[in-house]
Formats: C-alpha cells, structure tokens, sequence
C-alpha cells in the first residue's frame, strides 16, 4: 500500500565511485574516484528541481545513476514508492518513460543580461 503523501523521487546516500588506474602508492591499496559521494534528496509531485555545479563536479553522473544508466555503488532510489536500484532489463524501460533529466548549456540557457543573484 502507498503512502497518501508520497514524494516522486527519493534519493538516499547515492554514491557511485570508479576504479582508479592506479593503486594508492602509499599502501597499495586500490584507489576510487569518487564521481557522487553520499547524495540525498527527494523531489515532491509537481515541484522543480534542479541541480547546478562547476563542471565536473559529477551532475551528470548523478542524474545517469538515478535513471539507472549507471549503476550506483551504494544508496538507494525510489521512484513513486518502488525501489529502483533493483529493477532491471524491461522493468527499467518502463521506468525510464517516465522519467527524464534535461542537460542545459549554461551559455544558452541563461540570459547574461540578467543576475543570478542580486
């Protein structure tokens, strides 16, 4: 049964980490990127969300392992209730219908007339 006030996205300790090409010289142990590190956050029905940082910073990566194009190393998402970071093959095609990130350009999408803060 679903709660009566659900939020549309839950995000929970998202990480996702990539091997290094080399191990830590130090110990030898194997080194990680960590590309989103401990991300959480829900998005409510009809409200906005975006997201914004320097480049690099690992936005895209965020957004990738949400929809579930990359797997995350750890954390959990939900998406209207039902945990997603468990779906797979024909599950997640349904899924991703309805689900979307939009990727902007900065340069054409903001007017440089305007301030963004004031």
């Amino acid at each position: 049964m679903k709660k009566e006030h659900e939020s549309m996205i839950e995000v929970d300790e998202l990480k996702k980490y990539y091997p290094a090409k080399k191990s830590n010289p130090v110990d030898g142990k194997k080194s990680f990127l960590k590309a989103v590190d401990g991300v959480s956050f829900s998005i409510e029905p009809g409200e906005v969300f975006g997201l914004v940082g320097e480049s690099g910073c690992g936005k895209s990566t965020l957004g990738r392992c949400v929809l579930q194009l990359a797997k995350p190393s750890h954390g959990k998402v939900n998406f209207m209730g039902e945990d997603i970071t468990r779906a797979s093959g024909r599950r997640l095609v349904k899924l991703r219908r309805d689900m979307q990130i939009i990727l902007q350009n900065p340069y054409s999408s903001m007017n440089p007339r305007l301030k963004i803060v004031t």
